[in-house]
């Protein structure tokens, strides 16, 4: 998507190329927790990675993942 969420057209094909960026809103409800509670998690750096552009926050799916298997790692190792 551009910065106007728009997804943006291949020019070779012709096809939607879709956006490898998240909005909060869409990286809280695959987390299942609030936006407020992924907010916090991003205020304390304990979330998952995320790049700011233009003061808005926005996640690489990728990340989000990896972090999620970096905490079941994290917990499989606590016991």
């Amino acid at each position: 998507r551009s910065a106007h969420g728009r997804d943006l057209m291949n020019e070779a094909t012709g096809s939607v190329v879709p956006s490898p960026l998240l909005h909060s809103r869409d990286v809280a409800t695959y987390l299942k927790v609030s936006e407020s509670t992924l907010s916090r998690w991003r205020s304390a750096g304990t979330g998952p990675p995320f790049i700011r552009m233009s003061g808005i926050a926005r996640y690489r799916l990728e990340a989000v993942e990896a972090w999620l298997s970096e905490l079941e790692q994290d917990h499989a190792a606590e016991g």
